[in-house]
């Protein structure tokens, strides 16, 4: 069942408590960079924490849009938002979505955003993965101006992790539209709840939602790069065991949610030991991530290492890396 849009004055406030199933949707975390200035995006990639870029036949832009009590224009003032603008014409999708995990077979769920647009097919999507299942709330007017849309489904899913829900530019069915260069969709507040009907915006303090998204993915250590706050980056211990290699680990702040994959970023450790300093920029011979821990073995491009000193590694400007265990 759809439904359509509503005045945000009828909503009821609902239960406190973690109600909201979608993480992030406040877009208050932005892990991966800086994304306030229009940004080229790719298909099928994170950018904004726990929400996917997915395009059909057209590129487009990203920008994350931060709130101020100064901006009239947002649906609540201090409000977020995410907007995705086509920077070519097509017939395709535009899709902001997120997967959420579990199992939630047989319960209704209700999706909600304010959505901004200036394409009539802006829409709200629930999808079930398994069947191909879809259901959309109505679409939006196309009249540049904020509408609270939403849909109500009864999940049908019998596999985990097949839940999605996009706010896109599309038909009703899924199916490709007409979409022209500068055609855009912005959401805010996007809310998924067990309910048959929307609750108000559950506001969540910014630590427990970086939590949450730091199950998914995280940047355990960074030094002076651009759009990120230096983190771990000084005094890590290093045990040497062998006379050009030794090790160092760094525990994660969040247990994550699988093995994820690590990538490090303009290698660059500063290593001391025994009275003795040296940087290393090449990338360490063994990374060892695990759900709670991050180990690097670095190796020695000169000489001097000795065999059971121990010393602390420093992580050089513009090194950070990423951990990635996202579904």
């Amino acid at each position: 069942m759809a439904l359509s849009k509503i005045e945000a004055p009828s909503l009821d406030v609902g239960p406190l408590g973690s109600r909201n199933l979608l993480i992030n949707g406040d877009f208050k975390i932005s892990q991966r960079g800086d994304y306030t200035s229009a940004t080229s995006v790719a298909h099928n990639q994170l950018y904004v924490d726990r929400w996917v870029v997915r395009l059909t036949n057209v590129t487009a832009n990203i920008q994350h849009i931060l709130g101020s009590h100064a901006s009239p224009n947002y649906p609540y003032k201090g409000s977020n938002t995410l907007r995705l603008t086509a920077t070519s014409t097509a017939t395709g999708l535009l899709r902001h979505l997120q997967r959420v995990e579990g199992f939630l077979d047989g319960q209704t769920l209700t999706f909600s955003a304010w959505v901004k647009s200036n394409s009539p097919n802006a829409r709200l999507f629930q999808y079930q993965h398994d069947g191909q299942y879809r259901v959309s709330s109505s679409a939006h007017s196309g009249n540049g101006q904020w509408e609270f849309l939403s849909v109500t489904a009864t999940n049908a899913a019998t596999t985990t992790n097949n839940l999605y829900f996009d706010a896109a530019i599309g038909s009703s069915t899924f199916a490709t539209v007409s979409i022209t260069s500068g055609d855009y969709i912005e959401i805010s507040e996007a809310q998924v709840e067990i309910s048959d009907a929307p609750t108000t915006f559950e506001h969540e303090n910014i630590g427990t939602t970086l939590q949450k998204c730091q199950r998914y993915f995280q940047v355990p250590f960074s030094r002076l790069v651009s759009g990120r706050t230096d983190s771990n980056w000084q005094g890590n211990p290093l045990n040497i065991f062998n006379t050009t290699r030794a090790f160092t680990k760094i525990s994660l702040p969040v247990t994550m949610r699988a093995l994820p994959t690590a990538t490090i970023h303009n290698a660059k450790f500063d290593i001391a030991w025994n009275n003795t300093s040296r940087q290393l920029t090449t990338l360490p011979s063994n990374v060892y991530p695990d759900i709670n821990a991050l180990g690097m073995d670095l190796d020695n491009s000169g000489s001097g290492f000795i065999v059971g000193y121990s010393g602390h590694v420093d992580i050089g400007s513009g090194c950070h890396v990423t951990l990635d265990a996202e579904l």
